[in-house]
């Protein structure tokens, strides 16, 4: 934890405080951002982010023993607002200018989209059509192993549900 006079310093604008304070909670902010995402790069720019936008509502930070659960949000709203925004992941009409609108696989896609999440028709997509390796889908989508795994396995549980109904 910083100091009181670190912490006045550093909301005056201080360049050695605010060298400070970031040395002291760029790790945390960043273990923070991690539990979200898995790419180092991304990580990366999320930190940077995450410490930018502190530097932006610093005045917000009314005394010194709230500034590591104000970064800690900052970080976590920051790692779910990248999650949301990510477009490495495929979206549906990106699909459709690589195959087409007649390509059998977007018929895939027309039955999947209704019924699935963005992420579990993506990871279905991949598994399935693609036949990826979960280690592969890692890489094209920074989703962790594990986490398309579950994403996998939810989505069988949903098609299984709903096609009950159809058939």
């Amino acid at each position: 934890m910083i100091s009181q006079k670190t912490f006045i310093q550093f909301l005056h604008g201080d360049e050695d405080a605010t060298a400070q304070v970031y040395e002291e909670y760029r790790n945390l902010a960043y273990f923070v951002i991690a539990t979200y995402v898995s790419n180092q790069d991304d990580c990366n720019d999320i930190l940077s982010n995450t410490f930018l936008k502190l530097l932006q509502n610093r005045e917000s930070v009314k005394e010194a023993k709230n500034l590591k659960q104000f970064i800690c949000t900052i970080a976590k709203n920051e790692a779910i607002n990248f999650i949301k925004s990510d477009s490495r992941l495929i979206k549906s009409d990106l699909i459709d200018e690589m195959y087409g609108d007649n390509d059998k696989n977007n018929d895939v896609l027309n039955i999947l989209e209704p019924i699935l999440s963005n992420k579990e028709v993506i990871v279905v997509y991949y598994k399935v059509i693609f036949e990826m390796t979960w280690d592969e889908i890692t890489r094209e989508t920074g989703i962790p192993s594990s986490s398309a795994r579950l994403i996998f396995k939810q989505a069988k549980a949903k098609l299984k549900k709903e096609l009950r109904y159809v058939v």
